[in-house]
């Protein structure tokens, strides 16, 4: 069984993510989607709330697992035998830090790991979450940006931002 690996923080989950993950997983038997924290991020969603939302726009892809991780990407597909990450590269600058993390995890786990990247669609290029955030914290369309399934929490979010 092929199985790939795709991790974000999803803070929250926007249409570009919702796009790679769709793609890449028509290339896997089973694609385990990671929400995942960054130590060098403030959040607008707990975990478990971005889980929730990655769970939600996503429920009719049949071949995708969702978890909950915290730790190395690396570590969790040795502990998992994965041996494939999927990436998406958005501009010139993700392509240099992805190239970056890829030989990264390449090294940690001695050849075993790879990574694949996916590019974004054109009308993904400049959709991000730090964007959606932006846009609903004041009062701007965020259906461009995220799934109508929760643009509502997105836009409630906003009104009430405080870090995380």
């Amino acid at each position: 069984m092929k199985i790939g690996v795709y991790a974000g923080s999803f803070d929250p989950i926007t249409k570009g993510h919702q796009d790679i993950i769709e793609r890449a997983s028509k290339l896997f038997d089973k694609l385990v989607i990671l929400v995942s924290n960054n130590s060098e991020k403030k959040y607008w969603f707990t975990l478990e709330e971005r889980k929730e939302m990655v769970s939600k726009v996503l429920e009719k892809c049949d071949n995708i697992e969702i978890e909950a991780y915290s730790g190395l990407i690396v570590n969790y597909c040795e502990e998992k035998g994965i041996n494939t990450i999927v990436r998406g590269i958005r501009t010139v600058e993700d392509c240099g830090l992805e190239l970056y993390f890829a030989s990264g995890n390449m090294d940690m786990s001695n050849g075993k790991i790879d990574t694949i990247f996916l590019p974004a669609l054109k009308e993904y290029i400049y959709v991000s979450s730090t964007a959606a955030r932006e846009i609903a914290r004041y009062g701007g369309k965020v259906t461009s940006y995220v799934d109508e399934k929760i643009a509502e929490m997105v836009i409630e979010r906003g009104k009430n931002y405080r870090p995380r």
